[in-house]
């Protein structure tokens, strides 16, 4: 072999294995309308998709909410609970099957469905959700995650969390929900105490007025604030199970609370 052919020889094989760090490079590149595969969560549509049915305002105890389309990196800063024990076959506003379990989250004006980055600022962590339903109707509170989402973010125990909304598009269509659809799994039972916060009042007649429409609720007095709670529960099922009897009667802001 000549002296020109063993050099060209040397440099190819220098040159094959940054070749193929580069095509690996190329395959973890940005997705279309998306983040980078992987952990980031779903990707942006490329086309707006949206449940024209969506737009319509509507009314929820008296008061009616106005959907929109907001610019994409629109951001809202606020407090976020969970929700995730619904009845079989249930279904979102936008008509799709409401998986407990999946990474999914409820806004009271987003389009549906759309891609929504959101930050626990109590811990930092950060994930994409598709917001598919509507909610929550409490005046405090800006989001409801699904209860996958809630423990992605860190918020399953707590109940809430301060979190940062970043609306980043709207999200592929699904198809409509089964008609028969599974039941959503069930939420495990575990050693851990939890309570249910039913409301707080800066008044202790308003509290008062509170604990006699639940038989076993209790008054804990913290911070010029009046706690009605029911508990404390073994395990987040339970729990679970008695905050939804509150919303039932009307409390409609119920959370867990671990009970520490």
């Amino acid at each position: 072999m000549s002296e020109p052919e063993r050099s060209l020889c040397t440099l190819s094989a220098r040159l094959l294995p940054l070749v193929f760090i580069l095509l690996l490079s190329a395959c973890a590149t940005t997705r279309p309308g998306g983040g980078p595969s992987g952990a980031e969560g779903p990707g942006v549509a490329r086309q707006p998709q949206y449940n024209s049915g969506n737009f319509k305002p509507y009314t929820v105890r008296g008061k009616t909410y106005y959907p929109r389309i907001p610019d994409p990196g629109h951001t809202e800063t606020g407090i976020a609970s969970w929700y995730g024990s619904e009845s079989p076959n249930a279904t979102t506003a936008d008509g799709e099957y409401f998986a407990p379990d999946g990474i999914s989250a409820a806004h009271k004006t987003f389009p549906l469905p759309s891609i929504a980055q959101v930050t626990n600022l109590d811990n930092g962590k950060t994930i994409r959700v598709r917001v598919n339903d509507r909610g929550p109707f409490v005046d405090n509170r800006i989001m409801d995650l699904s209860r996958g989402a809630a423990k992605a973010l860190g918020v399953y125990t707590a109940g809430t969390a301060r979190v940062r909304i970043t609306w980043l598009g709207p999200a592929e269509r699904l198809g409509p929900a089964p008609v028969y659809a599974a039941a959503p799994a069930r939420l495990p039972d575990d050693d851990q105490r939890y309570i249910v916060q039913v409301g707080a009042y800066s008044q202790r007649d308003n509290a008062r007025r509170a604990q006699d429409r639940l038989a076993d609720a209790r008054i804990h007095s913290r911070d010029r604030l009046y706690i009605v709670y029911t508990g404390p529960f073994r395990g987040a099922a339970a729990a679970e199970r008695r905050r939804q009897e509150a919303i039932s009667a009307g409390f409609t802001g119920a959370i867990l609370v671990h009970d520490d």
